[in-house]
């Protein structure tokens, strides 16, 4: 459920409002999960949110696994810059919250862990990153500008690797390429390849592909391979909202 939240709401760094709804698949289970978010900015800070909810028999082996996410800071020179990164976990009547403010100067992110509504610790991470899992998806065209000519981008964001928040992009080439565009029924758009380092279920490598119409930075559909070794999980978008 944690990589499903890339398939949700990745749209223009340039506009106010956005909302869009993206549905996963799961073999013979069917619909498991659907996201919603919202991404808003004007010229000096943004705000992304985002949420997943399990569906079907997943609810019930999840015990109706809810999660949401948010994302909130400036925006500088067209850069997402977050102060604060929010993720809440409500499964079988508890409400379980981690809490990330940043600290850009001193390079440090502080972890404040809550359970129903209780702050049980506080701590420093072993690691700084200048991202967390969202504003990285919206900052991704100004680092691939940035650095146009690059094979692998390497990033640190929280909500990527445990220890150092290590997420790896790459581009999709030759005969990998070939099976993603048959896999995606040739969906146009850019192919891009990342690997969280955080599982989905046991089994699956933590491998995320997209695809991604280039005119708006949108993600139309997502896929995670061979989850427990039985089948993909794919996502797809179902609607989207700009509110310029």
């Amino acid at each position: 459920m944690r990589i499903f939240l890339l398939l949700a709401v990745f749209i223009l760094l340039n506009a106010k409002t956005m909302t869009a709804s993206y549905y996963a698949k799961y073999g013979w289970f069917g619909t498991i999960a659907t996201a919603n978010g919202t991404y808003e900015n004007n010229s000096t800070h943004y705000t992304i949110t985002a949420n997943t909810k399990a569906k079907g028999v997943v609810a019930s082996l999840s015990k109706h696994l809810e999660q949401y996410y948010k994302s909130e800071g400036t925006v500088k020179e067209g850069k997402l810059i977050p102060e604060k990164y929010t993720l809440t976990i409500k499964r079988d009547g508890k409400i379980f919250k981690r809490i990330y403010i940043f600290d850009h100067q001193n390079k440090t992110i502080t972890k404040l862990s809550y359970t129903n509504g209780k702050l049980e610790k506080t701590k420093t991470l072993k690691y700084y990153a200048p991202d967390d899992i969202l504003s990285l998806y919206f900052n991704l065209p100004y680092y691939f500008k940035k650095d146009p000519n690059k094979s692998l981008y390497t990033f640190n964001a929280v909500g990527g690797r445990k220890n150092d928040g290590r997420i790896d992009v790459t581009f999709p080439k030759g005969e990998e390429l070939d099976d993603l565009k048959d896999t995606f029924d040739n969906e146009k758009g850019v192919y891009i390849k990342a690997n969280l380092y955080n599982k989905v279920f046991a089994g699956d490598r933590g491998v995320l592909y997209l695809v991604i119409d280039p005119k708006n930075w949108v993600t139309t559909k997502g896929m995670v391979k061979n989850v427990l070794k039985i089948g993909d999980l794919k996502g797809g978008i179902k609607k989207f909202k700009l509110i310029p």
